[in-house]
């Protein structure tokens, strides 16, 4: 009788749970009804494509079905904030900021947190960023070039600087961009120490008391068209025993051009070096050096060729334990071209003028060849006491009174070679020595090379989009 009861009791259990299920059943067919029928709240992005739709709902994520550790499955992540795009990117992060949307502070944030060897692409149209990036690792920044209509993708706050390299970042590179710092005061606007940075095709234009750029230690490289504008007391470029590496740009300053303590080889090809015209006639301006340079190593070599260096009091000041040579280049509007104290120096086939002095050899051994000096005064090729020079098939024009007036130091009489000014110069050069610019009206034109050989130009003024008039001091 138990036994009945109990079976009983088992098919009644078996029967409402089998009711139960049809009813759950019959609830979720209820609700799947009721939305069919019901207006959808959202869109399906999918919708009108089944075989889009069921691939997206149902591909396995193999990574994750095979190791569970795989977490991204081969997805990029993007994160949209306040007007830049922050995205992950198989092992790195780049970042995309319109200057435009962001707000004050989140370049910082994101050069704070990209990792080594990420790209920051800054885009402004009607507003600069305007910050201080402490870049701490490897990093890319990617402007969108300096054409006629172009304003900075970057400004540095008054008195800071635009850009600060630490030690920590191997390899910084600055390409397509325009940087100004319109208020430097004592900052640079790039500083770096013991890094390699790279410029390309990017213009830094800058008012201070320092330098543009000032690098300590480690490598620059100023590549394809790249420019240097400052308004200073000092020099445009500040390097402190590091590699120098620039071809194809252009410095104007109101002061000197470069000053460099040079550790190892370095090359300076098809640069043009300018001094402009705000401080003409002014002391401040007075003395300027175009390009200032000092070997730190006997086994240094420096080679330098296709430069124009113009309107400098001293337009090449080379010293040091090394050997250098300079070729191909055009020196003009200088007092003193030319000054050398190296151990071993080659200067072979420029062409000189200037006003009082074109080779001065103070120290160390010189070999002087096939160059054109002309308007100078004082002396076409000098040596002094300790320095010695081989010359062989120079010509000299002198102003003035002419080749008797003439200084030559040491040079052995065979190797004296004048040609009176009555004669007049045969020089195929550029020359005006009042097509000279002032900071404001100087914009170089982008994507076009700064400096090409000498016997290619038949202007010395810079190329720039637009045309007003230069300025002019007579």
């Amino acid at each position: 009788m138990s036994m009945r009861k109990d079976k009983a009791k088992l098919a009644g259990a078996r029967q409402a749970g089998t009711g139960s299920a049809l009813g759950v059943a019959a609830a979720v067919l209820g609700l799947v009804a009721s939305l069919a029928s019901a207006p959808q709240a959202f869109a399906d992005p999918y919708a009108g494509n089944n075989a889009a739709r069921t691939n997206a709902y149902i591909k396995p994520c193999f990574g994750m079905l095979l190791d569970a550790q795989l977490r991204t499955c081969g997805v990029q992540r993007h994160f949209r904030e306040s007007g830049y795009l922050y995205g992950y990117h198989g092992g790195r992060y780049d970042a995309t900021i319109d200057c435009d949307r962001a707000q004050r502070g989140y370049v910082e944030e994101v050069v704070e947190h990209i990792r080594p060897g990420g790209v920051l692409y800054l885009k402004a149209r009607n507003r600069s960023c305007i910050a201080t990036l402490d870049v701490k690792r490897s990093l890319t920044i990617v402007g969108q070039g300096y054409g006629p209509h172009a304003i900075p993708v970057l400004v540095a706050p008054d008195g800071q600087s635009c850009i600060r390299v630490a030690p920590t970042a191997e390899h910084v590179i600055i390409k397509d961009a325009y940087i100004a710092s319109p208020r430097g005061e004592q900052s640079a606007c790039v500083e770096a120490a013991n890094t390699e940075l790279t410029l390309q095709n990017s213009q830094i234009r800058y008012q201070g008391e320092n330098a543009a750029i000032h690098l300590a230690g480690g490598r620059l490289n100023l590549t394809e068209s790249s420019h240097l504008i400052a308004k200073t007391r000092s020099v445009a470029l500040a390097l402190n025993n590091a590699v120098l590496f620039a071809e194809n740009s252009e410095i104007a300053t109101t002061a000197g051009g470069i000053y460099a303590v040079l550790d190892g080889d370095s090359q300076i090809q098809g640069v043009s070096v300018q001094q402009l015209a705000d401080w003409r006639g002014f002391e401040r301006g007075e003395g300027a050096i175009g390009l200032e340079i000092k070997l730190d190593s006997a086994n240094s070599i420096l080679s330098m060729s296709d430069l124009k260096v113009n309107y400098f009091a001293q337009g090449i000041d080379i010293d040091g334990a090394g050997e250098a040579l300079l070729s191909h280049s055009f020196i003009a509007d200088s007092d003193h071209a030319i000054t050398a104290s190296l151990n071993r120096i080659r200067i072979i086939e420029n062409t000189i003028l200037a006003k009082e002095i074109g080779i001065d050899v103070e120290s160390g051994t010189a070999f002087v060849g096939t160059n054109r000096i002309a308007r100078v005064r004082t002396a076409g090729i000098l040596a002094s006491s300790q320095g010695q020079i081989r010359a062989v098939d120079n010509d000299v024009d002198p102003a003035g009174d002419g080749c008797p007036t003439l200084k030559w130091g040491n040079i052995e009489p065979a190797a004296r070679v004048c040609t009176p000014w009555y004669k007049g110069s045969e020089f195929d050069v550029p020359g005006d020595a009042h097509d000279q610019y002032l900071f404001d009206q100087y914009w170089p034109r982008q994507n076009v090379v700064a400096s090409a050989p000498v016997a290619d130009q038949p202007n010395p003024a810079p190329m720039r989009d637009q045309d007003p008039v230069p300025a002019r001091n007579n």
